[in-house]
């Protein structure tokens, strides 16, 4: 029996398939299965997967009917695997040769390790590399994720998925089978953060690790699952569902005396409920885990923490323009708030064109609200081409 099993559920990845099951077949370590899911793509995917068929470690499974989820995927995968240990490689992302000997190893060393995960590469649709994925990370705890690490999973939950999710990409992580269906595996009824809910359940039961080796390049592009399900706002109503659901796993019974429970703020799973109502959720959401983290989360600076969900009251009014657009004296306050809130951070040449779009809301509206940085393009250009 192989001792990993390698799962690839992919979706209209065709573009990124080959360099993603090539990564797979040229690790430096070679016992495992692997696993080769189709969603019902509607490219030339499963053209491209049938070209493995020949290899004696690889196993295909086509689905005539879209699952509608990727976590109904996952849960197939799993329950094909022979494998002690599991790794989901997303179909368009890519390892380095030894990422797979790095993670078993870790999970070899350390029993009481329901699964372990990587720093990742952030790299766009044509492999350029685009920084640390996970950088989002450092303003709570730069040493943190600077060096490897095995820690207690609840801990780790108290400190950090009570606020985000650390594991940001699933193709970096590497876990056990055993511990992931003692968790009930993940919860097909998200569309996106299936994934946050699943590490922070399996941290839950035991112990995590972590390899802070760039060892995985995680993908960004227009056609991933995230990107489609930003209308609407499910991604980030998703998102705060799991993180209220860490709380209330972690918190003491007394910090959550008399505040509303999950199940009352959100009485369907986001997927469920129409764009308004996730919305209205989510705003009650965030107050409620903001205002938990602000007052019990002793690992973390409290000012760090207001900044961080202040940037999420941004990302919410967003949210809300998308689903009712504001008006112009509406969007010209926001305008103003956001150029306040981030000018400090600011090059010369992001604040100039924030101040267009400042000076362009009462002008121009939402609706055309890319019209100042239009412009500033235009003539941007034009002063580079009257310098040539």
């Amino acid at each position: 029996m192989p001792k990993v099993s390698v799962i690839v559920p992919n979706y209209n990845h065709a573009k990124y398939l080959r360099r993603r099951v090539e990564s797979i077949l040229a690790q430096t370590y070679q016992d495992f299965e692997l696993i080769l899911l189709d969603d019902c793509s509607t490219d030339e995917s499963r053209e491209i997967l049938r070209e493995y068929a020949g290899d004696p470690r690889v196993r295909l499974d086509f689905n005539e009917k879209n699952s509608g989820t990727p976590f109904k995927q996952w849960n197939k995968g799993v329950g094909m695997a022979r494998g002690k240990y599991v790794w989901i490689a997303e179909s368009d992302d890519y390892a380095e040769p030894a990422f797979l000997e790095r993670m078993t190893a870790m999970l070899e060393e350390h029993e009481d390790v329901a699964f372990a995960f990587c720093r990742s590469w952030k790299v766009g649709e044509d492999d350029e590399l685009q920084g640390l994925a996970d950088g989002y990370l450092y303003w709570m705890d730069a040493e943190h994720w600077a060096a490897d690490f095995v820690v207690d999973g609840m801990e780790e939950c108290r400190k950090y998925f009570v606020i985000c999710n650390p594991v940001l990409n699933a193709s970096a992580v590497v876990f056990r089978k055993e511990a992931y269906e003692r968790v009930g595996r993940a919860d097909e009824r998200y569309r996106v953060c299936g994934d946050y809910q699943v590490w922070a359940a399996m941290a839950l039961e035991g112990k995590i690790a972590y390899f802070s080796e760039l060892a995985n390049h995680f993908r960004f592009h227009q056609e991933n699952v995230r990107t489609r399900t930003e209308p609407g706002a499910l991604d980030v109503s998703e998102y705060l569902h799991v993180m209220k659901w860490v709380v209330e796993q972690v918190a003491e019974p007394e910090t959550l005396a008399g505040r509303p429970r999950l199940e009352e703020l959100y009485p369907k799973m986001p997927a469920e409920m129409s764009g308004e109502e996730r919305l209205r959720a989510a705003r009650r959401t965030l107050a409620e885990v903001a205002g938990w983290n602000l007052r019990y989360n002793q690992e973390l600076p409290v000012e760090r923490m207001r900044a961080y969900f202040l940037d999420w009251e941004f990302a919410m009014v967003g949210k809300e323009f998308a689903m009712r657009p504001p008006s112009r004296w509406e969007f010209f306050l926001h305008r103003v708030h956001f150029y306040r809130r981030y000018a400090a951070g600011m090059n010369w040449k992001q604040k100039l064109v924030n101040l267009g779009r400042v000076a362009g809301a009462p002008l121009v509206g939402y609706q055309k609200r890319h019209w100042p940085e239009q412009a500033y393009s235009w003539v941007a250009g034009a002063i580079n081409r009257t310098l040539e």
